[in-house]
This record gives structure tokens, C-alpha cells and sequence, in this order.
């Protein structure tokens, strides 16, 4: 278990990197998107930090520290607003491959990604859509080929690889297709956040090769969903601690009637409110992180919280952090408007439809009957 200290140091080290290496105007988050992949700063980061390689074992290249330390690493990226491929990879593909870590071809994979030489990103809707249609596989044995469209895949156009569940004879697999084959597009999508990329994946008799089926299939699946959803509840806890940072530095200076805002104390009620908020938020995260190895009632419940309490608020602090910078703050030039923009773009992936309360209600209501 990784210490108080050292998970500081991580903490430190990890936004000096981030800052220094992530656009801060909405002029180069926009440029840096429609541009090719940058490489320099996801190789960087494994050879200086190690941080692509936080949960995989020693044994494969990585540092193996334990989820919190990953959390952390995660809220530090949405501080920064960083856009690079960091949360599909360690929070989302990391913890699927970890679960197949057997199998020869995974454990390459898994050492390939440590030390930053390889980008496998998940393209599944399910984890914000539940109802969304998987793509097909069509063949036997460990290949075959796969056909159908994933939308908002993060990171999607920068993959090396993909890892598509897809259905077979009504069965679960988990297929590995990689960038460049025939019949596989990933064509980049404009969406409201300008500091991040999304791509829909196109899939055409594209081949793959078949990593894992049914049960297996289905426990990588299930712990890709669940690492996402912890991985974007700290980005969110980033974003706001940082909207709400920004805000408190801009009322301490900004002058009216005589005396800075930060005086009035309708100012001082709402941004303590909005403190509230925040660590009502960091609370449920933290609470999903230590539950991440319960019992399916709990885990489940907590996580839906941490889903639910960690995008709303770091909407709602986004939003306020707007309107008290007053003019200033609905600039484009400003960097508000991007947390903003992020802010509501994480809270539509962790809770899109307002599911999470039905599993709230049936993870309480589980419990309550043992």
C-alpha cells in the first residue's frame, strides 16, 4: 500500500508533468485536436513517470501501486483538462486486460502499454449506454472478423488497437482489432469538449483476433465499465477542485464598490457551498474506490453514487465558477468555458439517462434485504 507521502509526491509530480505538457487556451486544445497524435508526451510520460504502468504488476514494466494512487492521477489529468489517451488506456483497457493477465498475448500487451510504446483503447458503448447493440463477430477459434459502429470511443482515433466486446451467437467476446486493418475507420467526432478526443468507430468485415469469450469476456468487460466510470468520477473531482480554485483566486483580486468580491459575503456563502459540494463529491469517490472489491450490492451502489454526485458537481461548480468571474468568465479566451465543457461531456458518460439512480435503488434495496 502506497503511503500519505509518496502519494503526495505522486500527486506533485504527476501536475508539474501535466500542466507543463497539456494546451491551456481553447486556440491550442483545438489545434492540438485536429492535429495528428501527438507521441512525444504519452512516451515521455511512461519514460520519466511511469504513470501508463500505475496498476500493472511489477513483473510486466509497471510500478503496481493501488487504485487510489491511480485516482490520483486521474483527478491531476482533470485538472489540467488533459486530452491524451491516459483515461481510455489505464483506467478503462488496464483494468479488462488485468483481468485475462494469463494469457501470454495479454501480458504483452500489458508491458507494452507500461512503457508507453502502445495505445489500446476500449470501443464499447455500454458503459453509457446500456442499451447500445454490440458489434458482431463472425468466425471461430482465437480469429474472425467483426462488423458494426461504436460511437464516442475516447481516444478512438489515436489507438494503436481496439478492444471491442462484440456479440457471437449470442455469446460475449472480447476481440482485439488493430488500427490499419481493412474495414476498420476511426473517424474523429466535434463534440462540446474542445480538450479531448472522441472518434467513432467504423467496423467492416474488419479483422481480429479473439482474446477472451463468455464468462471471461464478460468479467473484462464488466471491470473496462467499472474502471471508466472511477477513472472519469476523478477527472471530475479534478475539474471542479480546479474550476473552484480558479474562482477563489479570481475573487480575492477582483475589485468592486471599493473592495475585492471575495468580501461580499453572498460571495463567500456561494463558494463555500460550492466547497461543500466538491468534497461531498470527493467523499463518494473515495467511498466507490474502497467498496471497488465488495460484495456486487455495495460495489455497485457505491460506484452509481460516485457516478452520479462526482458529474453533477463538477458541472454545477463549473457552471458557478462562470458566473463569478463575471464578464471575464463567458470568454473564449478564459479557460472556464472548457471546464465547463468537459464538466458536461463527463457528466453525460457517467450518467447518461439518469440510470444510476435505478442502481442506487436496487443495490440499497439488496442490501437491505439480507
Amino acid at each position: 500500500m502506497i503511503s500519505a507521502a509518496e502519494l503526495r509526491e505522486l500527486r506533485e509530480a504527476t501536475r508539474r508533468f501535466v500542466r507543463a505538457s497539456t494546451p491551456r487556451g481553447a486556440d491550442e486544445h483545438e489545434a492540438a485536436a485536429s492535429a495528428a497524435p501527438d507521441r512525444r508526451v504519452w512516451t515521455d510520460m511512461a519514460r520519466r513517470l511511469g504513470l501508463q504502468g500505475v496498476r500493472v504488476p511489477e513483473d510486466l514494466g509497471g510500478t503496481g501501486l493501488d487504485l487510489e494512487a491511480e485516482l490520483v492521477v486521474h483527478e491531476e489529468m482533470g485538472r489540467a483538462l488533459h486530452g491524451g489517451p491516459f483515461l481510455p488506456v489505464v483506467g478503462q483497457a488496464v483494468p479488462g486486460l488485468l483481468t485475462l493477465a494469463r494469457d501470454g498475448r495479454v501480458r504483452a500487451m500489458l508491458t507494452e502499454i507500461a512503457a508507453g510504446t502502445s495505445v489500446v483503447v476500449p470501443a464499447d458503448a455500454r458503459w453509457y449506454d446500456p442499451q447500445a447493440a454490440p458489434p458482431v463477430l463472425t468466425g471461430g477459434g482465437d480469429e474472425g472478423t467483426v462488423t458494426g459502429v461504436v460511437p464516442a470511443v475516447l481516444a478512438g482515433a489515436a489507438a494503436d488497437s481496439w478492444l471491442v466486446p462484440a456479440g457471437a451467437g449470442g455469446r460475449t467476446v472480447l476481440a482485439l482489432v488493430r488500427s490499419g486493418t481493412a474495414g476498420a475507420t476511426a473517424e474523429p467526432m466535434t463534440t462540446i469538449d474542445l480538450t479531448r478526443g472522441f472518434a467513432t468507430l467504423r467496423l467492416e468485415d474488419a479483422a481480429a483476433v479473439v482474446l477472451a469469450r463468455d464468462a471471461e469476456a464478460e468479467r473484462a468487460r464488466d471491470a473496462m465499465e467499472a474502471g471508466g466510470a472511477l477513472a472519469l468520477a476523478a477527472e471530475c473531482v479534478g475539474v471542479a477542485a480546479e474550476a473552484l480554485d480558479l474562482t477563489v483566486s479570481h475573487v480575492k483580486v477582483r475589485e468592486q464598490f471599493g473592495q475585492v468580491i471575495g468580501a461580499f459575503q453572498g460571495v463567500k456563502h456561494q463558494l463555500a457551498d460550492l466547497y461543500v459540494t466538491l468534497e461531498s463529491a470527493r467523499s463518494a469517490l473515495a467511498f466507490a474506490a474502497r467498496s471497488a472489491g465488495a460484495d456486487p450490492p455495495l460495489r455497485d451502489a457505491a460506484l452509481a453514487v460516485a457516478r452520479r454526485r462526482c458529474g453533477a458537481a463538477a458541472f454545477r461548480i463549473a457552471g458557478e465558477a462562470i458566473h463569478l468571474h463575471g464578464g471575464i468568465g463567458f470568454t473564449w479566451e478564459h479557460p472556464a468555458h472548457l471546464y465547463y465543457r468537459r464538466a458536461k461531456t463527463n457528466q453525460v458518460l457517467l450518467d447518461a439517462g439518469g440510470r444510476q439512480a435505478e442502481t442506487i435503488t436496487a443495490g440499497v434495496a439488496a442490501l437491505y434485504a439480507r
